[in-house]
């Protein structure tokens, strides 16, 4: 009896990506630090620009309070989404600076701190998201 190879990638966990009855698109904007003429190095004063959108796949559901409050994620009791897709775009996600679902805006890695959006990574090369809505 063999064992499973649990780095490697999975034929049917890929087709499950690329298949669009299963799967949402999300968008994940990233964005270029700019220095204008009044640019201090004391102060760090750079200006962010955002750039266009890079469009990924994933399977996105939403999870309950109820769900949120027992497994104990740290997150407020409602809209919570998660987002399962592959292992490749971890980075992406901690980096980026805005990430948008439907419409609506979720927190990014870097203002959570750890809070509102965490990134575990799964077996045969899969991470699962679980993301906080930006509240306005």
């Amino acid at each position: 009896m063999s064992t499973l190879n649990r780095n490697k990638k999975l034929t049917f966990v890929k087709n499950l990506f690329k298949n669009n009855k299963y799967n949402t698109k999300i968008k994940i904007y990233f964005s270029k630090k700019s220095y204008g003429d009044f640019y201090d190095d004391f102060e760090d004063n750079a200006t962010y620009i955002k750039l266009n959108p890079v469009t990924i796949k994933g399977y996105v559901h939403s999870i309950t309070a109820m769900a949120l409050v027992f497994k104990q994620y740290g997150l407020e009791n409602q809209n919570a989404k998660e987002v399962i897709t592959d292992s490749k775009y971890k980075s992406w996600f901690e980096d980026c600076e805005k990430i948008e679902i439907d419409g609506e805006e979720y927190q990014v890695f870097k203002e959570a701190a750890g809070q509102n959006m965490i990134i575990h990574e799964r077996a045969f090369k899969i991470i699962r998201v679980v993301l906080q809505r930006r509240t306005q």
